[in-house]
Order: structure tokens, then sequence, then C-alpha cells
């Protein structure tokens, strides 16, 4: 990551580009210096974020610590990257592993495949 983005996640903020638009997160971590750095250096973010945008991005991730899986993280896609940034800010000794379709093993049925009452 470049500069800038170093300079949000030291602040404990995850960015991403909704077209020329810079998206923080999590609002909480959010001050009024983070705000002004996001405004003057909204340009130089985006050319780090498009830097990025050759990763694939999925939209589940298995969070795991000491090889056991201790929670499912599902959202908007992001990079492997990004998931395992947001895993340790939790747990910084977790690892991730992105989860297919195929790869669910929840009891859950699966309700697209219902057939709707006559």
């Amino acid at each position: 990551m470049g500069a800038a983005i170093d300079f949000l996640h030291r602040h404990g903020i995850f960015a991403k580009a909704k077209g020329e638009r810079i998206v923080v997160s999590p609002k909480s971590q959010l001050t009024d210096d983070v705000r002004q750095f996001v405004r003057t250096h909204r340009l130089e973010l985006l050319a780090e974020l498009a830097e990025n945008d050759q990763a694939p991005r999925l939209v589940a991730w298995r969070i795991t610590r000491n090889g056991k899986t201790i929670c499912m993280m599902i959202g908007e896609p992001i990079t492997n990257v990004e998931a395992l940034e947001i895993a340790h800010w939790h747990w910084p000794d977790a690892g991730v592993t992105p989860i297919a379709a195929a790869q669910r093993t929840d009891p859950l049925p699966n309700l697209w495949n219902v057939t709707p009452p006559a």
C-alpha cells in the first residue's frame, strides 16, 4: 500500500474508492484531522486504491486462528489483503481464506432453489 493508505490504516481506517469518491470506515474512528487528510489527499488515495484493482475481490472469507475457523466475514467484495487487514484489526494473529459458494458447510437450506407454492 502507499503512504496515504498507510496513514489511514495507522488510524484504524479502511478506504475504498466508489467512482471518484473515497469511502472510509469505520465512521467511529474518524477524527477531524483524518477527515481533512482524506479531503486533501483524495487524488493520491484514489491512485493508491486503483493500484489494487487487479486483485480478485470476494464477498466471503473464513477467519482462522491457530488453524481453526473462528468466524466468517461476509460483506462487500474485498481483496485478500483487505480481508487480512480487517481480520488483523480484531485478531493480530488471524489468517483468512476465501469461501467459495461450493465450500459452504452451514446447515441452512438453499432458499434460492425453493419451489414457490402453486
